[in-house]
């Protein structure tokens, strides 16, 4: 569903931005999800929701450089782009 979101965006195919996603879940999920959810409403979680703020991927991806956990920049750009996949999913949030 998220690979629909993405469909003729930025000159990628539907199933290299669908690798992209399936990469960028599997690092929050590995480096991010410890302190930040993806809910879309306000959290206990010590980093918070990252979908509350409904941001675009280049300030999401500023904000993963910084964080704490050392990610390359394509782990960097993929969390990034999954988090904005994510946050502006219609429903479901």
């Amino acid at each position: 569903m998220l690979v629909a979101l993405f469909s003729g965006c930025e000159g990628q195919s539907p199933s290299s931005q669908g690798a992209q996603l399936r990469r960028g879940e599997a690092v929050f999920t590995r480096s991010c999800a410890e302190c930040h959810t993806l809910t879309g409403r306000d959290s206990s979680a010590a980093g918070g929701d990252l979908a509350i703020a409904r941001l675009g991927v280049r300030d999401l991806a500023s904000f993963a450089r910084v964080m704490p956990v050392r990610l390359s920049r394509a782990e960097v750009n993929a969390v990034a782009a999954y988090i904005h996949a994510f946050a502006s999913r219609p429903s479901g949030r």
